[in-house]
């Protein structure tokens, strides 16, 4: 147990030190020697989940489990952990083994309920998410679950409508969820002013809590493209390129700009093995960094670009163990994107453009999960647009032929022809399934988990049409914010 608490103590440097390849590989050392860590088992699948290796966070978890007597509560943060990593379908396995009061029924209904509502259960979904709205009436997210979860009957809605009273002393995050579901409830009966203002006022709420940084993201925005053009001017010249390099697919653009629509329509190819937000880069360059001097320093130093592949690599079949090639659509993939074409120069990438107004309007009524600091306010959203369209002009010009730009409204107005183009550009052999992606039956955990569920259609073409007054702000922010940054670079 002295080798075990001295590794501990090591791993306590590491993680001071921000070294994801050092506390990674303590942690694989603990694991391997088995100690009776007890309830510190928690703590090193909490490390391991961090650092992305999601075989160890399961492992240490399981350990923990055994140590507290596999009882149902512990067995349901198990569950949980699955589900934050990506292993839905055992998520949903263990949980539903559980007896129904684990921990308590309004947690294992949501739990229930959401995890059905990923996997496409949408029937199973609705029935959870109303047991545990009437378990847990002060549930803001449990209100925002079930209106998420299709068009709400009157029923449902007169019951979320009525539970107003239930969060006048809730806390922000609850009430802020509850405007969101209200929202949904109004603007699912035309009643687009009583929707604005539900939608409205949930994301002041958000604001006050997680507000946007818009000096940092510019900043951050300007770093991600500095130092490019010398490297990528000279990446064709490279010896150092495996045949195997197109493993995968990225996919960039803003939230709520069809790229969970291209996941799906990629995932329902034979080749495809899976794809979400895999947010690998980021774990990529925590040690070494992520500008374009990181990378030289890193070169110079000894370092090999096929010892980035295999770092990333590792981390993709942490996540996606299944055969094929895999869709990555992380969020700010814009801002690694000199990294991704220098250390993947033969692999793919898409890039979702839509409507600036049906985009904004789109972001501004949808609660993320992740609390996307920009999307709580028009302005804000109009700022951040204003950046990653530059952004979008910068990486247009460099990427050349590795690069392929969707438009949404094209996409879907003409999806045959789209498809086709998309997945030529993927090296892929259009197969039918592209072309009825709502029949491939799939985990989706992102925002669009309804939309992706239904056949491609031009409904959402316009859906800021009915708040055009509301949207005024934005208008004038996005067009004064673009001509105050057109480019960067």
């Amino acid at each position: 147990m002295a080798d075990v608490e001295k590794l501990i103590f090591h791993l306590g440097d590491a993680l001071r030190s921000n070294s994801r390849a050092k506390s990674a590989d303590i942690v694989k050392q603990i694991l391997r020697a088995k100690p009776p860590l007890g309830n510190r088992w928690k703590s090193m699948a909490a490390i391991a989940k961090k650092n992305g290796e999601v075989d160890d966070a399961i492992s240490a978890m399981q350990n923990y489990c055994t140590w507290a007597g596999n009882s149902p509560a512990v067995q349901y943060e198990l569950s949980a952990l699955y589900a934050q990593l990506g292993r839905l379908e055992k998520a949903d396995a263990l949980l539903s083994s559980l007896p129904s009061e684990t921990p308590n029924a309004a947690d294992y209904h949501y739990s229930m309920g959401t995890l059905a509502l990923n996997l496409g259960r949408t029937d199973e979904a609705l029935d959870h998410l109303r047991k545990a709205c009437k378990r847990a009436p002060k549930s803001g997210q449990s209100w925002l679950a079930l209106a998420m979860s299709g068009k709400l009957d009157e029923a449902d809605r007169a019951d979320l409508l009525d539970a107003k009273e239930n969060f006048e002393q809730a806390p922000e995050l609850e009430k802020s969820a509850y405007a969101y579901a209200c929202g949904k409830a109004h603007e699912e009966t035309g009643a687009y002013d009583d929707a604005f203002s539900a939608f409205s006022q949930g994301a002041n709420i958000m604001q006050s809590v997680r507000p946007y940084n818009h000096a940092a993201d510019q900043n951050d925005a300007a770093q991600s493209v500095a130092g490019w053009d010398a490297l990528l001017h000279g990446r064709t010249d490279r010896d150092d390129q495996t045949p195997d390099i197109a493993l995968h697919i990225f996919v960039s653009g803003l939230p709520r700009s069809g790229t969970t629509l291209v996941e799906q329509i990629l995932n329902s190819h034979s080749e495809v093995g899976g794809g979400e937000e895999l947010g690998l880069m980021q774990l990529v360059t925590q040690d070494f960094g992520k500008s374009a001097s990181d990378l030289s320093r890193f070169t110079a130093e000894g370092g090999k670009y096929q010892d980035l592949q295999a770092i990333y690599h590792h981390l993709l079949t942490q996540r996606l163990p299944n055969p094929g090639r895999a869709v990555d659509k992380s969020l700010d993939v814009s801002r690694y994107l000199g990294l991704i074409a220098m250390i993947f120069p033969k692999t793919p990438i898409l890039w979702l453009r839509r409507d600036p107004l049906d985009c904004a309007w789109s972001s501004i009524r949808t609660w993320f999960l992740n609390g996307l600091d920009w999307s709580w306010s028009l302005e804000d959203i109009a700022r951040h647009f204003a950046i990653e369209d530059a952004l979008f002009e910068y990486w247009k010009d460099r990427l050349g032929s590795q690069l392929l730009v969707i438009d949404y409204a094209e996409l879907v107005s003409s999806p045959e022809a789209q498809i086709g183009k998309l997945t030529a550009h993927c090296g892929l052999k259009l197969e039918p399934a592209q072309l009825k992606p709502h029949e491939t039956s799939r985990a989706v955990k992102t925002a669009s988990v309804m939309q992706v569920r239904q056949p491609i259609s031009t409904t959402s073409i316009g859906s800021s049409a009915p708040y055009q007054r509301h949207l005024e702000t934005f208008s004038q922010t996005y067009a004064a914010a673009k001509r105050d940054l057109s480019q960067f670079g």
